[in-house]
């Protein structure tokens, strides 16, 4: 790859993809390029990212993917992407927007969940949580109360929550029953491997696969 220097001026496309990183915390360099470079080259988005990199917006890590000997170039907002996410012009809360993106499992796994996350609308996307923003409003902590959150959950155009729950076929059958039992019927999408539907099914998972 040429030599790159940093961004200079955000464009609205920039701005687009702060936004994205400051509501799912991580994505993955497919996702950032299927939703703003699907008919471009993987180097034209590498090179707007890298230059979004050197200005210090973002960060960018490279964890195992789901497959042995496959790897996953992720991005995440750094310090400076995290002042512009909230600050006047996104005005997003700084209590729940996170620079750093967690360990690799997480990150693997928060990229599973934000799958959903560019096939909702506009309005859809605009209230995205991430389970870490939903444990801070709850007021609950992984592994305190007993009470489960979800992966993430958003407003649907109808006006009604929906819940996103991924599994990477790690799940239990206790787990997936108590997942299910303390989101009291809400509308969960479920996101997990080819054949692991049956399994989540037979034990008490609804909702859409």
């Amino acid at each position: 790859m040429a030599r790159i220097s940093k961004a200079k001026q955000l464009t609205d496309r920039d701005k687009n993809i702060l936004t994205d990183l400051a509501r799912c915390r991580a994505l993955s360099m497919n996702q950032i390029k299927n939703a703003y470079w699907p008919d471009a080259k993987e180097r034209t988005c590498l090179e707007r990212l890298e230059r979004l990199k050197k200005a210090g917006f973002i960060g960018e890590r490279t964890i195992p993917g789901e497959k042995a000997g496959h790897y996953m170039r992720i991005y995440h907002l750094e310090e400076k992407g995290k002042r512009w996410a909230t600050g006047p012009e996104c005005g997003l809360d700084r209590k729940k927007v996170f620079t750093n993106p967690g360990k690799s499992n997480e990150i693997l796994h928060q990229i599973r969940t934000n799958e959903i996350y560019y096939r909702l609308s506009e309005g859809a996307r605009a209230t995205y949580k991430i389970g870490d923003v939903i444990e801070i409003e709850k007021k609950v902590y992984k592994g305190g109360g007993g009470v489960k959150v979800p992966d993430a959950s958003f407003i649907d155009d109808e006006g009604k929550e929906v819940y996103v729950e991924a599994d990477v076929g790690s799940y239990t059958a206790k787990q997936v029953r108590e997942k299910v039992r303390s989101f009291g019927g809400t509308k969960t999408i479920w996101i997990c491997p080819t054949g692991r539907k049956g399994f989540l099914k037979r034990h008490g998972a609804r909702g859409e696969f």
